[in-house]
């Protein structure tokens, strides 16, 4: 075996720890990625459930960008806080009424997620695989938008915030000083969010169920 050869092999371990999780890390990030919105109209309160109405809702693809940072307590469990910008996220509602399509509308709005998530790895490499959880709040930016026919109208969002799970899995490679990591993952809110109405109650407009799919780069020190 020659010099060089051993000198290889002793340094490959070596590199492979500067890249695994350890306890008191920290990490920063940021992802681009685009979400489904799995909305139904039975969540709108039964606003839509009048005798010979028939509703179809479609799935509009909006954007997301996140900037992170993940406190890792053991090599494996980790705590990651978010600011996640969702853009355009909504629905398409499509109504019939006995069968003849009467009415056809996108429902849009923008918000701002906090999730706050624990991070499990299921090894402690260069490379990371696991899953992550935890609750979030997400508060509305600006108006929430109706397209009908080319006509856009925009309403007051009443809303101050709503709260949810988000859960999915995660993984990442070694790439440069850090690592490129890609992760799936459902948000679900507990609660509506409303538009403002004057003279009148709160109309609930969407309530969440988004498959966020995002990629992205992190590096620890």
């Amino acid at each position: 075996m020659t010099r060089k050869t051993m000198l290889v092999l002793l340094l490959m371990p070596l590199a492979a720890g500067l890249y695994a999780q350890e306890a008191g890390q920290w990490t920063a990030g940021g992802r681009l990625g685009a979400a489904f919105g799995l909305h139904s109209s039975r969540d709108l309160g039964g606003h839509f459930d009048d005798p010979g109405h028939s509703t179809l809702d479609e799935m509009i693809i909006n954007f997301s960008l996140a900037v992170y940072g993940v406190y890792t307590f053991t090599d494996r469990l980790s705590l990651q806080a978010e600011l996640n910008f969702m853009i355009n996220q909504g629905y398409g509602l499509r109504v019939s009424v006995d069968g003849v399509p009467k009415h056809s509308q996108d429902v849009t709005y923008s918000s701002l997620d906090i999730p706050l998530l624990l991070r499990y790895s299921f090894f402690n490499s260069s490379s990371v695989l696991g899953l992550l959880a935890g609750p979030h709040i997400s508060f509305p930016i600006g108006m929430v938008l109706f397209s009908e026919s080319g006509n856009n109208e925009e309403a007051d969002i009443d809303t101050v915030a709503t709260f949810g799970i988000t859960a999915g899995v995660f993984g990442g490679v070694r790439a440069g000083p850090g690592r490129i990591v890609a992760d799936m993952r459902f948000i679900f809110d507990f609660n509506s969010v409303e538009e403002r109405r004057e003279g009148a109650g709160g109309f609930e407009f969407m309530r969440r169920r988004a498959l966020l799919f995002s990629l992205g780069y992190e590096m620890s020190f």
